[in-house]
């Protein structure tokens, strides 16, 4: 590889010279989002191409507190702990720009002979963009990032039990969009920002969000494969900003009596570069290809909120009038259902996903919402009413989301459609882990059933994920 044309240059050595990168930081993506790697000398790295270095297998198959999976296990695993591989794809090699002799390398999980592990998150995402591929289609997705920044350090969150931290703000009431708390949070936006920039990551703005200390960042939509990568890189940009500056910032879902972060996903399907959502001119109903996907969408929603939603604090957002929707519905310019679709222009079609937790895989949402819309297409489905009204406090005839990891893993396993896309094997696995996540939650925190957020959660979330 080292000898062949490599982005204008007569090589990948020269590439690496030219940008003065002697160190690569390699990163794969685990099941609960987790970013994984090393730093591999160039020598090394560009040595063990196209294979890539060797790595635990439990990098893809461990828990977020870091321990293996051991009473459940999917083919790719050896009887005993093994390695397989993480597979350079050198399209996503950039150097760091704030590191001066670092590069980054996104990869995917591979067995030690090259064979894809359908397991790895970003290659069951390319399956999905190759289906929907094979139906003529592409799509273009972005996410809204929510997170919270506090002054202290992670240290020193720690040594406080996470307890009465002090958001960065202006003030201690629940406000949005307000330019004195964003006036706080500037110097740390501005850093990165600038990284993100050095990056190649595009992003659209960022301002003060409606929870105190929190604040959101868009990114500019991309292919989803490109934006899933975009955002794991962005997650650790955040993160390492908030250590160089002695702050923590974090994206578990519900830190303490804060109101929840999500990280919404805005998706749009296109044919030859165009947008095919919209409305029937007379009618306003959706159009043929939109009317299938929402309702591929609709009909799989139960069980991808455990892709969505994949942790036990996450499900401490789902609460009425606290903004994340807790009914599946939709509707046209709707911010209280789960699927707001928005089509003012042909151009700008597109529907928000409303579901998904600040800690979620990128990878897998962005997989399950395609699976879910080429179920849709596929089957020709129909999508169900448009729901009008606010879809916050209705009675109890009205169907729910799932409200606790269990619940959802239990509708994930009921829908033979989701498994028939994504991979029944994929699916099965993925059910298990969060059955232990709920089993690791009930049998080590010492307060699984307090109603406020346990010592357990922050440990588990508040930094790792």
């Amino acid at each position: 590889m080292s000898d062949e044309a490599f982005r204008g240059e007569v090589s990948l050595d020269a590439w690496l010279d030219r940008h003065h990168v002697d160190i690569i930081r390699t990163q794969g993506t685990n099941l609960d989002g987790l970013a994984v790697g090393k730093y591999i000398h160039r020598s090394k790295f560009v040595r063990t191409l196209p294979l890539g270095h060797g790595i635990a297998d439990i990098a893809l198959a461990m828990n977020p507190a870091g321990a293996p999976h051991m009473t459940f296990w999917h083919e790719f695993r050896q009887g005993v702990f093994g390695d397989i591989c993480l597979m350079p794809d050198l399209t996503t090699l950039v150097p760091d720009g704030n590191d001066p002799n670092v590069g980054h390398c996104i990869g995917d999980f591979v067995l030690p002979d090259g064979r894809e592990i359908p397991m790895c998150p970003r290659t069951t995402l390319k399956r999905m963009v190759e289906r929907l591929a094979g139906l003529g289609f592409a799509a273009r997705m972005t996410f809204e990032l929510e997170f919270y920044l506090f002054e202290e350090s992670f240290a020193q969150a720690r040594e406080k039990r996470y307890q009465d931290l002090t958001p960065t703000g202006a003030t201690r009431n629940n406000m949005v969009y307000s330019l004195r708390n964003a006036y706080h949070v500037k110097d740390f936006m501005a850093e990165v920002t600038r990284r993100l920039d050095f990056l190649g990551i595009a992003w659209e703005g960022w301002n003060d969000e409606a929870g105190v200390g929190q604040v959101e960042l868009n990114l500019s939509p991309t292919s989803p494969v490109t934006m899933a990568d975009h955002v794991m890189l962005a997650k650790q940009v955040i993160y390492e900003v908030a250590v160089d500056q002695q702050k923590s910032a974090t994206f578990m879902p519900v830190p303490g009596t804060l109101l929840g972060s999500g990280m919404h996903i805005h998706h749009s399907l296109t044919r030859d570069g165009q947008s095919v959502f919209g409305r029937d001119p007379d009618s306003r109903a959706p159009n043929d290809l939109l009317g299938q996907w929402l309702g591929g969408l609709m009909a799989t929603l139960p069980g991808a909120v455990s892709y969505l939603c994949p942790g036990i604090n996450g499900y401490r957002r789902l609460t009425d009038f606290a903004g994340p929707p807790t009914t599946p519905t939709w509707g046209e310019e709707n911010k209280s259902v789960a699927l707001r679709l928005v089509t003012r222009t042909p151009a700008a079609s597109r529907i928000e996903h409303r579901i998904g937790s600040a800690d979620l895989n990128p990878y897998l949402a962005l997989a399950v919402i395609l699976a879910g819309g080429i179920c849709g297409l596929e089957d020709e489905l129909a999508a169900p009413a448009e729901f009008t009204d606010l879809a916050w406090g209705l009675p109890g005839r009205f169907e729910r989301l799932p409200t606790s990891i269990t619940t959802a893993a239990k509708r994930l396993r009921e829908d033979d459609a989701l498994g028939r896309i994504l991979g029944k094997d994929v699916v099965q696995y993925w059910i298990k882990t969060r059955r232990e996540e709920w089993l690791n939650f009930h049998s080590q925190s010492d307060e699984p059933d307090r109603r406020g957020v346990s010592q357990w959660e922050y440990r588990r979330y508040f930094e790792m994920i």
